[in-house]
């Protein structure tokens, strides 16, 4: 009877043996695929230095399609941009979610496929153009989709990479990222999600002020109430239940023509 029970018991940690390491190969496939799969549209973009940006004037308002994206916009009705941080991987396409279809770009790439990476993007009740950008990502294993974002929890990485450039189809943005938070999804307090379009100054001053004081770390940047700003959001687990979000909150230092 024993040696039964320790057969089945072995028998029962070879198949789980089997099962991880099958399950890890998957993902390992799936990650290769998914790199190469983003390859080939990032090789048809070409992302500049922020520092480039910051040496231009661009138009404060501008109804032209910049010409490394006109392909993107008539190819794909929701793309609204491209994000990347430069000196990292980290350069990606930037979806619109459709309120009739919410949550479609967690599950779905840029061009519509299924795929368990999903694809960066803006909710439905917000935009590209709103006083608050916010924009989603999974955190992905081996810094994937916005895995990466976990390194601005340590400072020297922001301080090397204080700068995320966003673009929208129609203007190169530049922004300084002046908040590196953990937030709860539950925090009723502090909803940041809810932060869009600032209703008041104070309402902008408030979304400020509560993404400077819950920083990790002092980043000594303190926008105007008035500043147009960027969040990125991407899953934390230090939070139980999957409630726990990184949030990174940047705002707009790019020089506009009057």
């Amino acid at each position: 009877m024993i040696k039964h029970i320790l057969g089945a018991l072995i028998l029962g940690a070879f198949s789980l043996l089997v099962y991880c390491g099958f399950r890890v190969w998957v993902l390992d496939l799936a990650e290769r695929n998914n790199t190469r799969h983003y390859q080939d549209v990032q090789g048809s973009i070409t992302a500049m230095a922020p520092e480039q940006v910051l040496a231009m004037t661009v138009p404060r308002v501008s109804t032209e399609i910049l010409p490394e994206y006109q392909s993107m916009v008539q190819e794909y009705p929701n793309f609204a941009g491209w994000i990347s941080i430069y000196g990292t991987d980290l350069s990606l396409p930037v979806m619109q979610e459709q309120e009739d279809d919410q949550d479609f770009y967690l599950t779905h790439d840029y061009q519509g496929a299924e795929t368990e990476f999903g694809c960066p993007y803006i909710p439905y009740y917000d935009s590209y153009d709103s006083d608050n950008v916010i924009i989603y990502g999974h955190n992905m294993r081996h810094e994937q989709m916005f895995g990466l974002l976990h390194r601005y929890q340590d400072q020297e990485f922001w301080e090397d990479h204080r700068l995320i450039n966003f673009d929208t189809p129609y203007q190169h943005k530049v922004y300084e990222v002046f908040s590196v938070m953990i937030v709860s999804v539950e925090d009723r307090h502090f909803r940041f999600q809810t932060f869009t379009d600032f209703r008041s100054p104070s309402q902008a001053h408030f979304y400020i002020n509560e993404s400077i004081e819950r920083s990790i770390f002092d980043t000594g940047v303190e926008p105007e109430d008035d500043s147009k700003l960027l969040t990125l959001v991407t899953c934390e687990y230090t939070i139980p239940n999957g409630n726990g979000r990184l949030v990174i909150v940047a705002r707009d230092v790019t020089n506009y023509s009057h």
